[in-house]
């Protein structure tokens, strides 16, 4: 099975909580388990909302967001168009929104730079062939 989904939505919290619902439907219908959808609404609340909170604090701006279904696995990338990762003097490290999505993704990667950052998350998908 093979699907690609991709949306966008406003970079606002109402719009979290719409892709979350989304994102989760979409894990529902890839034969996860309670479990695994809490995982996939947890893991997409915080990239969505990291976008949110970093990459619009202060401009108005969009999520991006493409679902993929392939060879057994259920792939979900948020986008911003933002300024990309920054280190911040008052923060050590990345912060506990990633931390938090890599514990519950089974695949994790960020590409960031000037132009914007995309979250890529991994999660097991029992209906994908």
């Amino acid at each position: 099975m093979i699907g690609v989904r991709m949306a966008s939505y406003p970079g606002t919290p109402l719009a979290v909580r719409a892709l979350r619902r989304e994102m989760a439907g979409l894990a529902n219908d890839c034969g996860m388990d309670a479990e695994g959808i809490a995982a996939v609404r947890l893991a997409v609340t915080e990239a969505a909302t990291n976008a949110v909170m970093h990459a619009y604090a202060e401009a108005q701006g969009e999520l991006r967001v493409t679902a993929t279904i392939e060879d057994g696995e259920l792939t979900i990338v948020i986008g911003d168009t933002g300024r990309g990762l920054v280190e911040k003097r008052d923060s050590p490290g990345l912060g506990a929104g990633l931390a938090i999505i890599a514990s519950v993704a089974q695949a994790l990667k960020i590409v960031s730079d000037a132009r914007g950052t995309q979250v890529h998350m991994g999660f097991p998908c029992p209906n994908a062939g």
